[in-house]
């Protein structure tokens, strides 16, 4: 009797091919059309613009309310025996106004900008940050000046340079502060630069 030939076995159990290998059609919808996906923009530039925002409204109604309270604290200054200088008078002015409502309305704008994608926004807050840092340095050299000159008319005489001091301290603050502000602000740009226009 003559025996049957026996498939070979000895390969049963194994897949070949690989199985990695995708099939290179693209996706296809009902209508049978290549599907496009448009890129998602990131949410980063909105959360920032928004919060721009509220910063830029909340601190600048406090700073309208600011610029009028500059006649009192002059006149609270003047009580105590602290000549305050038509120039330093003209600087509260100039510093209410300047930091209280135009910096602050340039940072609801730039987050304005921002909230909509526009990378000017970034720039706007930037050089709002950049001018409330020259206005800051202008606040702390005449409130240096102010603290000097009620030591000497109280006659703290062991109190001498102190105006100097707050002056310095006041400079490496308003740089720190700035500095943490302009990171803030220039995080859209960073995190999402290719989103902005």
């Amino acid at each position: 009797m003559e025996e049957e030939s026996q498939p070979d076995t000895s390969q049963s159990g194994t897949l070949e091919g690989n199985p990695g290998n995708l099939s290179p059609q693209p996706s296809h919808n009902a209508y049978q059309q290549a599907v496009a996906y448009a890129p998602v923009k990131s949410q980063v530039p909105k959360i920032f613009g928004i919060f721009m925002m509220i910063y830029g409204v909340v601190f600048g109604l406090l700073g309208i309310i600011g610029v009028f309270g500059i006649g009192g604290a002059i006149s609270d200054y003047e009580n105590a025996g602290i000549e305050i200088s038509g120039l330093q008078t003209a600087w509260f002015y100039l510093s209410a106004i300047g930091g209280g409502i135009i910096v602050t309305g340039a940072v609801a704008y730039g987050g304005y900008e921002t909230y909509n994608y526009k990378k000017r926004g970034v720039m706007i807050g930037l050089g709002a940050v950049a001018l409330g840092f020259v206005l800051s340095l202008g606040d702390t050299a005449i409130t240096g000046d102010i603290v000097q000159q009620f030591l000497d008319a109280t006659g703290e005489a062991e109190l001498e340079g102190l105006g100097a001091l707050l002056t310095g301290v006041g400079v490496v603050m308003s740089l720190v502060c700035s500095a943490i502000c302009g990171l803030v602000v220039a995080i859209p740009l960073l995190a999402a630069g290719n989103d902005l226009d």
